[in-house]
């Protein structure tokens, strides 16, 4: 996006954290189907990366893989240049990647810990930062969207300990985000619920486990978390904190649903 509209001549360029496979996939394959030019970061997972951009491909989109390790600030800037490089603009970044402990305040070690924040808040700050440097030097305009967790809404439970501080410093990130990155940058925040099988859950553990988080009967399908992402990208949303969860956060627990839940 270039002073805030689009190229005709270049598709707009989004890059998803994660977008091999899972929720970051059905993300990524929504950016393509909207038109989008699709980056898809993977940290391992070459082969389902390909996989997702042969997907997008055969769609009739344009998606390149990039690998970066969200622990090495030096790989993040360099996966940022390369995409400039090939492109020559980036619209929007959606920060979609995550690692999960099962731990607790009793429990959690200190390098999980780390790697916690690492990858689930300091990527994406460098990756903010890294958009914003490119972005202003080329006089261009876009958007984050971090996507957090419906449970730092207000519905805390003592486990995932690692994960939820980190979470919890990126959701609360949001509006300083906003106002630090403006007028280059708007960041947005999405705060989903339980999306697919996590940690030991079986697929008849997350069905159970689906049909007993909220109060409708029914979690959000990932397709939706998508779309929801995709608005946020408009010029309308900035400092927004988006809740799609079916309603998740507002039944209180006391453990993490995929625990509190298992079939019988």
């Amino acid at each position: 996006m270039t002073n805030g509209v689009k190229d005709v001549a270049t598709p707009a360029v989004v890059l998803i954290t994660g977008a091999a496979k899972r929720v970051g996939r059905v993300i990524a394959e929504r950016f393509a189907q909207a038109g989008y030019a699709v980056v898809v970061h993977y940290g391992s997972s070459q082969q389902e990366a390909l996989d997702t951009v042969q997907a997008i491909e055969a769609g009739g989109g344009i998606a390149v893989a990039r690998q970066a390790d969200l622990q090495s600030p030096d790989q993040l800037t360099a996966m940022m240049t390369a995409i400039y490089a090939r492109f020559g603009r980036l619209d929007v970044l959606v920060n979609c990647a995550a690692i999960f402990f099962p731990d607790t305040l009793a429990d959690f070690a200190l390098e999980d810990l780390e790697r916690s924040w690492q990858v689930n808040c300091r990527a994406p700050l460098l990756l903010t930062q890294a958009f914003h440097q490119q972005a202003k030097e080329r006089s261009q305009q876009g958007v984050v969207i971090n996507v957090v967790d419906q449970k730092v809404r207000a519905n805390f439970h003592p486990e995932d300990f690692s994960y939820t501080v980190a979470k919890a410093a990126l959701g609360n990130l949001t509006a300083m985000l906003a106002m630090s990155a403006a007028p280059v940058l708007r960041v947005n925040a999405l705060y989903p619920g339980l999306m697919t099988t996590s940690g030991d859950q079986s697929q008849a553990d997350f069905e159970y486990s689906a049909v007993r988080s909220t109060p409708l009967g029914y979690i959000a399908p990932i397709t939706e978390i998508a779309d929801a992402i995709l608005l946020l990208t408009r010029p309308s949303f900035n400092g927004a904190e988006f809740v799609v969860d079916a309603g998740q956060n507002l039944v209180r627990v006391e453990r993490d649903v995929i625990n509190l839940y298992r079939a019988p």
